[in-house]
């Protein structure tokens, strides 16, 4: 329970922490679960029945890694030097980092094995990989965290970073002008185009296309180009970032429709 001050603006800082902030997560997994198949959805459900959903459900892993599972926090990102491009070679540190971290809990998640309990938290885990993974600032700069130590001023001089600009504050101002329904309408008919066209498999070729979007010149990220946030930045940036949560649903509901079904 929140007793104090101190606890709430902790607890409100560590949302800038969290990728595509709330709504982007629950749209990628929410939009996975519709394209899941009905043995997987079967047997998904009882996996994030206590959450209600699969998009909140996917939520967890933000909730509990500044509390009970501080171990997780470097599960979130893989950040690499400007000298390291290709995140194929990446190496993870032994803490971890996001791309380990998938490929555990995908092992977890297939083992019949397993228990209940954990079989559930690596698909809530697994849900918000995919949609970290699928953020260009959670494959950013060691030195600056992902974008966090990057300082940018909104035209207003109101303060932000490039990390907080990029998980929710995009979003934020695509709602302020066009209502909350415009992502999700957006994002469903994106879906519906990419489904047309073969995606990779391969979790680290989707941290490589947020690596190369992270370095697009018009993003401002390398060698710290950008400065100040201006609303007409954000709205260059609208179809990417839709584009962005499409393909991570798509390719979260192929994974899962890999999985290994079977109860043990």
């Amino acid at each position: 329970m929140i007793k104090n001050l101190a606890v709430v603006f902790l607890f409100i800082f560590s949302l800038d922490a969290n990728a595509w902030w709330d709504k982007g997560h629950k749209i990628v997994c929410d939009e996975a679960y519709k394209l899941l198949t009905l043995e997987a959805k079967e047997f998904f459900d009882p996996l994030i029945q206590e959450h209600g959903s699969f998009g909140v459900a996917c939520l967890w892993p933000d909730w509990v890694k500044n509390g009970d599972r501080k171990d997780t926090r470097n599960w979130h990102y893989i950040n690499l030097p400007d000298s390291e491009q290709n995140t194929y070679k990446a190496s993870c540190p032994e803490n971890g980092c996001l791309i380990d971290a998938f490929h555990k809990q995908m092992k977890i998640l297939n083992d019949s094995n397993k228990t209940v309990r954990e079989r559930a938290e690596a698909l809530w885990f697994i849900g918000h990989f995919v949609g970290d993974v699928h953020q260009p600032m959670h494959v950013g700069y060691p030195e600056d965290k992902g974008g966090n130590d990057h300082q940018l001023k909104f035209s207003d001089n109101t303060l932000t970073n490039m990390h907080s600009v990029w998980d929710g504050q995009i979003i934020e101002h695509m709602d302020s002008l066009y209502g909350e329904e415009y992502l999700y309408n957006n994002v469903s008919i994106k879906i519906g185009e990419f489904l047309k066209n073969p995606q990779s498999l391969e979790f680290e070729s989707w941290a490589q296309e947020s690596r190369d979007i992270a370095m697009q010149q018009s993003v401002g990220y390398r060698n710290n180009e950008l400065e100040i946030v201006t609303k007409e930045y954000m709205e260059s940036h609208f179809e990417i970032v839709q584009e962005r949560i499409a393909l991570g649903a798509i390719r979260l509901s192929n994974a899962l429709n890999t999985v290994n079904i079977e109860s043990n």
